[in-house]
């Protein structure tokens, strides 16, 4: 059995390779495990918690390395041996963003899922609901590059109405990727779920599986 350390909550699944085990926690401290013990062969601090499981496999000099994402909308890439920092890379810049699902690692690339934490502000009457927008990013896996990004909406946000208390709205906004997106090598496809609208007007691509 392995305790978090200091940690109150932890839900990212423990991913194995070979005699490791790596998880992270909600407190942003990834671990390194052995598998047999439980002990702790490395630990790294991510700038914020780690929700998801990790990715794993070999760069092209044979190193496994370590890819996950933090509810910073962060990812990162760690040399599975040692937990050292290989690159690091904010996939949304957007304040309420994170990264909830696994990056999906598939050829030298990592496909990374956004959502936000941003609806859960709409109850407070002064919040100017909502800006974010789900999206899908393309990283270049040796190195962190982003070689491309789809957004589930496709325009950003406008100001649409004001509510009771006079703040400004906007939308349409929303659409969070929450999950790993899947691949089908054979069509040459990515897959993936989407969520709710955060705003009006409704956008076409929100409850949706995308391809």
């Amino acid at each position: 059995a392995f305790g978090f350390p200091d940690a109150t909550s932890a839900s990212s699944q423990p991913v194995v390779a070979g005699d490791r085990v790596y998880l992270g926690s909600w407190e942003g401290d990834f671990y390194s495990l052995d598998a047999k013990t439980g002990c702790i062969e490395w630990t790294f601090a991510a700038e914020s918690g780690v929700r998801s499981a990790a990715s794993l496999g070999k760069a092209r000099d044979g190193r496994l390395t370590v890819y996950f994402g933090d509810l910073a909308a962060n990812v990162y890439a760690l040399d599975a041996a040692t937990g050292k920092q290989l690159w690091k890379v904010k996939v949304d810049d957007y304040p309420a963003s994170r990264i909830t699902g696994s990056p999906t690692l598939y050829e030298g690339r990592l496909y990374v899922p956004s959502s936000s934490r941003e609806e859960s502000r709409v109850e407070a009457s002064n919040f100017p609901c909502c800006g974010f927008r789900g999206s899908v990013v393309a990283l270049n896996a040796a190195n962190g590059k982003q070689l491309w990004k789809t957004y589930t909406v496709s325009r950003k946000p406008r100001p649409t109405q004001k509510n009771r208390a006079g703040t400004q709205l906007y939308g349409p906004s929303g659409v969070a990727v929450w999950v790993s997106p899947t691949l089908d090598v054979k069509r040459n496809a990515l897959y993936i779920g989407t969520g709710n609208d955060y705003s009006s007007p409704a956008s076409s691509m929100s409850d949706s599986v995308i391809a």
